[in-house]
């Protein structure tokens, strides 16, 4: 009789410590998932904060160029510096510009020209679409298809100050950057928008 209570208390033992386990374990696994989800929580937080803080800095910088006078400088096309012409010689109709620098990531550089050329299909043959960009001298010739347009002074160009993401304006006899659109990798199909917008409204070839 006692060893059958004593088996009995055995196995009651080792059921508790079973269930003890197992209740630890599926605490545990239930920590786990919530400190995931908490994770992935802090994580799209951080990510709204980032895309907050570009979206402002885009805000800012449109703010502070748009209407920005660019003035009758002096610039130069390709890698020909030698032949300079003031930039109204090329404001007979009004221009579209990309502009763009070297220190731009290279994917976002290629998404804007896909765009432009799905948008515009004569990109490379259109004079009414100009390439403004401070790179190596070497890519000015043939810089997707354009010359790039360059100004003898840097400080003439204000423009150049904007290094995170390539943009756009149109340029015309007023000499100054109208309609700036800085482009946001997050929003490829704004930028589409805005060229057609842009072609509607400017472009005629």
């Amino acid at each position: 009789m006692r060893d059958k209570s004593t088996q009995i208390i055995l196995k009651c033992i080792i059921a508790c410590f079973l269930l003890f386990n197992i209740g630890l374990l599926f605490l545990n696994q239930q920590y786990k998932s919530e400190l995931n989800n908490t994770t992935h929580k802090l994580e799209h937080l951080e990510n709204i904060e980032i895309m907050f803080e570009v979206s402002k800095e885009t805000t800012v910088a449109r703010f502070k160029y748009e209407q920005c006078n660019i003035g009758n400088s002096t610039i130069y096309l390709g890698s020909d510096y030698k032949t300079l012409i003031p930039v109204q010689s090329i404001t007979d109709q009004p221009k579209l510009v990309i502009g763009l620098n070297q220190n731009m990531c290279r994917p976002c550089v290629e998404e804007v020209f896909a765009s432009i050329k799905e948008i515009f299909p004569n990109f490379e043959s259109n004079p009414d679409i100009i390439c403004i960009a401070d790179i190596e001298q070497r890519f000015k010739d043939n810089y997707y298809g354009k010359k790039v347009v360059s100004f003898r002074e840097k400080e003439d160009y204000p423009l150049y100050e904007i290094e995170a993401m390539p943009y756009f304006f149109i340029l015309d006899k007023d000499l100054c950057a109208k309609l700036l659109f800085i482009t946001d990798k997050t929003s490829p199909e704004l930028t589409k928008e805005y060229l057609k917008i842009i072609k509607e409204r400017y472009m005629t070839n």
